[in-house]
């Protein structure tokens, strides 16, 4: 069983969405995450924030939905789905409506507070994302920026466009893909692996496992404070920083 929350207001003028809210409704429900073991998160368009709590056996999702139209606000939904797959997921209506559509838009802010003890799993399409306190984490992003504080386990990470921010994690970190933006982390107990870097700067430091580059078409790389080894397989341009490594430095020649 799963349940719709549709939100419907009357018609005002129509303007760009960035920031603008011409029709809104605020939103506080709960899911029930019990028999969960993984709380999958679908977001669009809008900001996400999520923070992990001792003590919940539920989720409370907390939302601001806004369209430039009543139309478009009847076809944004929040979809809360409870039970082994527990998830939540933002529904938004196609707003490019061709070349006389004007300025059309739907985007949904999410506030949600999770079980801290609750692994995730994040897709989110565009818009700032800041997570806290959390435990395992995956997160696929499109655009916008990421900012990570408190992973009580391994963090994955896909991005295509934005900076990423990281601190404070248990676990291994492991960026996929990184398209653009700049990444930095620190204060990480287990090892760092950066699969794929397009552009933009890496930063890391207090790792205390080994940083792994393996492939990096331009931007800086600078690590400081690794308890393991640093290596990078393959860099296209820019700078290559290191400082105390306690294990084994490879790094490509000039």
């Amino acid at each position: 069983m799963h349940r719709i929350l549709t939100i419907a207001l009357a018609l005002g003028a129509g303007s760009a969405w960035a920031g603008d809210c011409d029709h809104e409704r605020q939103l506080d429900e709960s899911l029930d995450l019990s028999g969960a073991s993984v709380l999958a998160i679908a977001a669009a368009a809008g900001s996400l924030d999520i923070e992990g709590k001792p003590g919940l056996s539920a989720a409370r999702v907390v939302a601001r939905l806004c369209a430039s139209s009543a139309d478009l606000l009847e076809e944004t939904d929040v979809l809360l789905e409870p039970g082994s797959d527990a998830r939540i997921a933002v529904v938004t209506p196609d707003t490019s409506g061709g070349f006389f559509s004007g300025n059309r838009y739907a985007y949904v802010d999410l506030e949600i507070e999770v079980p801290e003890d609750m692994p995730l799993d994040v897709k989110d399409s565009s818009g700032g994302i800041d997570i806290e306190n959390v435990a395992a984490l995956t997160l696929q992003d499109s655009s916008g920026g990421i900012d990570i504080t408190g992973v009580a386990g391994p963090l994955e990470i896909s991005d295509s466009s934005g900076d990423i921010e990281i601190e404070d994690v248990e676990g291994d970190v492991h960026i996929r893909n990184d398209s653009s933006g700049s990444m930095s982390g620190q204060d990480i107990a287990g090892s760092v692996l950066v699969s794929r870097d397009s552009s933009g700067s890496i930063d890391f430091e207090d790792v205390e496992g080994d940083v792994i580059v393996e492939k990096d078409s331009s931007g800086s790389i600078s690590v400081e404070n690794v308890g393991g080894d640093f290596r990078v397989l393959k860099d296209g341009s820019g700078g290559i920083r290191h400082r105390n490594v306690t294990g084994t430095v490879e790094i490509p020649d000039d």
